[in-house]
């Protein structure tokens, strides 16, 4: 019995993703245009994945080039749902509501990848996603309940597309080159993101200002946690073991934002009044998950 090491990647890429949140959110609030955001995010994953390809040390099955395509459009879609939610609603929030990710991966994986569950397993999904719902459930109580609606429905869409392109970039990345297949992946949306400003009657402005610092500052981090997330999906054939642990996002957002939100202006903290407290406590639910997904791996 050992202790699956490679679980450390998808938790070092959740608290990155916790911290890029922030710093995306303090760009929308200084200005930026949530589809700049989405854009600069986009270019800035392909500029840090398109190398990948130069690294790739085994042969590429060039003639199933369409599915990393296809999973970059997946990636594409979810990506804006994910910018458009955090807009409009709480880091605090969406972000562990974007945790039900693990569900629909879990449920992906039991439907294309044979043997990938085990009865722990889907006691840690089902641990982590009550979590993440107790978390969020509290929001809808408050006076600005009906408002959170729209971004819980969104980053709910957003984890089910960003579920399934894990479960199929684990299944096919192997064989295909994991190298070359996230490289090609990355820049599909590099070059969705180019086609729609392009094509686009009104383009979303990007000047260079604060607001474009913030967000090229948090596009960053997204681009390191993705490439931490992404290699640990092609390399150790465990989507959902991987999934449970970056579900913890959520956790390290209340983290993040009560530690570092008063710095950057963050008021989540105080507004969110007795709501903050229950997400807390649905936060170490969640850990108990992640504790059995460990657990599981570990009788792997």
């Amino acid at each position: 019995m050992t202790l699956p090491w490679y679980l450390l990647f998808p938790l070092v890429a959740a608290i990155g993703y916790a911290i890029a949140s922030l710093l995306l959110k303090k760009a929308l609030v200084e200005g930026a245009h949530p589809m700049a955001c989405f854009h600069i995010n986009n270019w800035t994953s392909t500029l840090a994945f398109c190398p990948l390809v130069f690294l790739e040390t085994q042969p590429v099955t060039w003639n199933l080039w369409y599915v990393p395509v296809v999973l970059g459009a997946l990636f594409f879609i979810g990506g804006w749902f994910t910018f458009i939610a955090m807009q409009r609603g709480d880091v605090s929030l969406v972000t562990p509501v974007l945790g039900s990710k693990v569900v629909f991966v879990a449920l992906g994986a039991s439907l294309f990848i044979a043997g990938s569950m085990k009865p722990l397993m889907w006691v840690a999904a089902i641990i982590t996603t009550g979590g993440i719902f107790l978390m969020s459930a509290t929001d809808f109580k408050t006076p600005k309940g009906a408002r959170l609606a729209g971004p819980v429905v969104m980053a709910l869409i957003s984890a089910a597309l960003f579920a399934f392109a894990d479960v199929f970039l684990q299944k096919w990345a192997p064989a295909f080159g994991p190298k070359t297949f996230l490289a090609i992946l990355s820049a599909t949306t590099g070059v969705l993101s180019l086609l729609s400003m392009t094509l686009l009657p009104k383009r979303p402005p990007i000047p260079w200002n604060r607001a474009t610092q913030w967000s090229l500052g948090g596009s960053t981090l997204i681009a390191a946690q993705s490439m931490t997330l992404g290699l640990s999906l092609a390399y150790f054939n465990d989507a959902v073991g991987v999934n449970v642990v970056y579900a913890t996002r959520g956790m390290w957002s209340l983290a993040v934002v009560a530690v570092l939100g008063p710095l950057l202006g963050n008021r989540e903290r105080h507004e969110s009044g007795k709501a903050y407290g229950i997400r807390v406590v649905a936060a170490l639910l969640m850990m108990t998950g992640v504790i059995c997904a460990v657990i599981s791996r570990m009788h792997k």
